[in-house]
């Protein structure tokens, strides 16, 4: 599915999922609230069903000549392509040092990439659905070191970082 297809259907999901939960405040009928509820659910399951399938064939496929991303990090790793996008190693992060000015420059619109910078690695964040356009849901932009936000809200889910590639790592804008 082309990005711009992709970014309709989430659009679609999110106005039926927010009507939805509109309709549940508004209404006192605790049938009705229960009725939306379930409205709720079957959108956010077929919501991820879709995800998951698209997620699937887009890792069947490698991004040919994608920037920031090795050939390493697109066959996984030693050779292997496992369809899983493989967190990378300490010599692949080293590969590309940005600082945070440079960082802004990948902030996920007109075409650039979406890249974020938590605890001193920079993660590339482009084909995660949670950051089209390069905003997350929560507010936040790319192109910025979240680390601070990425603890407040992901405490004890670190794990969600493994699973993004990684292009390089955040120093100081500063010359010491």
């Amino acid at each position: 599915m082309e990005e711009n297809g992709l970014k309709e259907k989430l659009g679609d999901f999110q106005k039926e999922i927010t009507y939805y939960s509109q309709m549940q405040i508004y209404t006192s009928n605790p049938y009705d609230k229960k009725y939306y509820e379930n409205l709720i659910q079957s959108s956010t399951d077929r919501l991820t069903e879709e995800l998951t399938e698209i997620l699937s064939i887009r890792a069947q496929e490698p991004e040919a000549g994608r920037p920031g991303v090795s050939a390493a990090q697109e066959q996984g790793t030693e050779g292997e392509n496992t369809g899983i996008q493989q967190p990378a190693t300490d010599e692949q992060a080293a590969d590309k040092v940005f600082t945070l000015s440079e960082l802004a420059a990948y902030n996920g619109s007109q075409g650039n990439p979406a890249y974020v910078a938590v605890n001193g690695i920079v993660y590339d964040v482009t084909d995660k659905p949670a950051w089209a356009g390069g905003m997350h849901f929560a507010g936040l932009s790319a192109g910025k070191d979240l680390t601070a936000q990425f603890t407040s809200c992901h405490r004890g889910m670190e794990n969600v970082l493994t699973q993004l590639p990684v292009v390089g790592t955040l120093v100081s804008d500063t010359i010491e």
